[in-house]
């Protein structure tokens, strides 16, 4: 990374330069925001609120003051609203069940009700809130409402059986009572017949009486372990202990004249409790009242489908600049002029501009990349058209930026060898050699071009030219100097036709030497005193002497060859080779001795790799496509 602060021209190359990454990135989150909520159901909530008020008389809320619990009430009634009893009656009513229904799918379906619905009081009111949810809004709000009146309907129904309940309970007891008052009313006649002259104490069996009558009330509501019960009790036991005194006779008589006023009264009791149980069975008004209804909810409560959309493609927006970011610092490549210069303390002979098409349009990043990584079989003419850039398309951008290299180099008469080179493969070495030779050429300097690449050399076919015999056979001495040169001779009787050859001036200035065989030692060939000599006789007969050698790193050809020639150009490929591997090249040129005079920067975007060299050359290109299109045209018109 550059060793200056970052400043809005280098986050836009940023961005430019991974804008892939971005885009990807962006449109694989955003559509998988898209697939997310396609598969995510849409749901709907809706709210019914119920009112619960439990209707008291004065008398009971006195007598049953110690077992009223309003809270424990809206403490379990949200739990019934849920009981399996209302929710499968919510079911059938909402046509999810019929009679047909096995208890296995009874059980399925009322299980997932009670999910879909919950229960709440409102916070401390004598209210509680019934919220559902479904897959449409209807249906949610169909749901809420249909629970609220079934539960209305079961408290209503629980209601009235209690009702029905107590007024069976009253008629079987006036049953019995009318009974029971018959028989004793049937004795006491008849021992009024047989005893006349009988006196009672009538005020202690009035008391008793009434004494009596209260027991009875109080049985009707509480057990015989109610302390009002034990204390009537024992009030009747202490008058009844007051009357041991009397004759059995009188006993007697007293107490079955007691036992039917007792039976009267308690009739008339049970005969009013008989009617307002008949009232209360017949009324149909329930504690329990719809407050709030559902209402058609009017949007999903599991979100926006624009805004889970929108918030994905700001989320992939937002990570696509964070992995951009971690891309660039990942890279352990030099991206700027200034880090080449900073990093490696070489001048930048020149910035090649990055791959054109045909067109003279530039290769998109995918193309780049299949170039770089996936490289595609290319015919001879395709891969000579992208080496004689300099030849075929003498006025683009690419030929300016060379001649701007063969400027900056300021050759003389003591850099007259020059040693081209890269830290690895596939960096554009040798296209740099041959685009160098012409353009020099085309200033009228004599130039040869020595393939020295013993390994896999190139210079050969691109020029169209037999390999065999070469520098193999003349520094072996198997030929001489005359037999291995190849000339424009060579070249227009190659594989590049004449139309070609003469379409730019100077390639008549161009001598090439092939590798010639490739030995199975090139070390030890490059290291003989013969690669000397003739250096020093090229120097003599040329103006400018080339020598295209493998890569430093992996091999140590170019090693042996710097020291022997006056200056070494380094190719450098951005993104391509890390920093760490052209520190470590120019270390190694420098340790055997070699003078590098400086670093050509291949295959560059001016828009990604922050360099502003280029404009001028945008235009002019421009200009000259035109003045091309139009020579063509008049060259069809003059046809025709």
């Amino acid at each position: 990374m550059p060793q200056y602060e970052l400043n809005l021209r280098d986050y836009l190359r940023i961005f430019r330069k991974r804008r892939l990454a971005i885009i990807f990135t962006f449109v694989a989150v955003a559509a998988g925001s898209v697939i997310y909520y396609s598969r995510q159901p849409v749901i709907y909530s809706a709210s019914a609120t119920i009112k619960i008020e439990e209707h008291k008389t004065i008398a009971g809320l006195l007598t049953e003051w110690i077992l009223y619990s309003p809270g424990d009430i809206m403490e379990s009634e949200p739990k019934i609203i849920k009981g399996y009893t209302t929710i499968e009656k919510v079911a059938r009513r909402l046509g999810m069940l019929d009679e047909q229904s096995s208890a296995e799918q009874i059980n399925s379906i009322v299980g997932d009700l009670q999910e879909r619905i919950q229960t709440e009081r409102v916070e401390q009111t004598n209210m509680i809130r019934i919220i559902t949810t479904a897959d449409t809004a209807k249906e949610a709000m169909t749901m809420a409402n249909t629970v609220a009146e079934v539960y209305i309907q079961e408290s209503l129904a629980e209601k009235a059986k209690q009702a029905r309940q107590t007024r069976q309970f009253i008629e079987d007891q006036l049953a019995s009572l009318e009974d029971r008052s018959s028989q004793l009313e049937q004795r006491l006649r008849q021992f009024n017949y047989s005893n006349k002259d009988i006196k009672l104490a009538a005020p202690i069996e009035k008391k008793l009486t009434e004494l009596e009558f209260q027991l009875a009330e109080l049985m009707q509501k509480y057990t015989e372990k109610h302390p009002s019960v034990i204390q009537l009790r024992d009030q009747i036991k202490s008058m009844e202990a007051q009357i041991e005194g009397f004759s059995g006779q009188d006993l007697e008589y007293a107490r079955l004249e007691r036992e039917v006023e007792v039976n009267k009264k308690l009739y008339a009791m049970l005969k009013e409790k008989l009617e307002e149980a008949r009232i209360a069975e017949a009324q149909k008004v329930g504690d329990i009242s719809i407050v709030n209804p559902a209402v058609l909810p009017s949007s999903p409560v599991s979100g926006s489908r624009n805004m889970i959309i929108l918030t994905g493609a700001l989320m992939g927006l937002i990570l696509g600049f964070a992995i951009a970011f971690i891309f660039e610092t990942l890279d352990t490549s030099i991206s700027t002029i200034e880090d080449v210069e900073n990093v490696i303390k070489l001048p930048v002979l020149g910035v090649i501009p990055s791959i054109v098409d045909k067109a003279g349009r530039e290769l998109s990043f995918i193309s780049r990349f299949k170039e770089r990584f996936l490289p595609e079989h290319k015919t001879d003419a395709q891969e000579r058209a992208t080496r004689l850039v300099a030849h075929f398309e003498p006025k683009s951008p690419t030929a300016e930026a060379y001649r701007n290299i063969h400027t900056n180099l300021k050759l003389n008469s003591s850099k007259k060898t020059i040693l081209v080179t890269s830290s690895g493969p596939r960096e554009g070495k040798s296209s740099c050699a041959c685009n160098l030779s012409i353009v020099m050429a085309q200033t009228g300097l004599k130039v040869l071009l020595v393939s020295a690449d013993l390994r896999r050399p190139s210079i050969a076919k691109t020029f169209g030219v037999k390999r065999e015999p070469g520098l193999a056979e003349l520094v072996t001495g198997a030929s001489d100097l005359d037999a291995v040169l190849k000339n424009i001779t060579d070249i227009m009787m190659g594989e590049i036709n004449f139309e070609d050859v003469r379409k730019t001036p100077g390639i008549e200035n161009i001598w090439i030497l092939p590798s010639g065989h490739l030995p199975f030692n090139p070390p030890e060939l490059l290291e003989s005193k013969t690669v000397t000599a003739l250096i020093d006789r090229f120097k003599s007969q040329f103006d400018v002497v080339i020598f295209d050698s493998p890569p430093v790193l992996p091999v140590t050809d170019a090693s042996i060859l710097g020291p022997k020639l006056d200056c070494t150009v380094l190719v450098y490929e951005i993104g391509r080779t890390s920093r760490e591997a052209l520190m470590r090249t120019k270390v190694q040129l420098e340790s055997v001795g070699a003078r590098i005079a400086g670093v050509i920067l291949n295959h560059t975007k001016a828009q990604t790799e922050a360099i502003a060299t280029y404009p001028y050359y945008q235009q002019k290109y421009r200009y000259y496509g035109k003045e091309e299109a139009d020579t063509k045209k008049e060259e069809k018109a003059r046809e025709g």
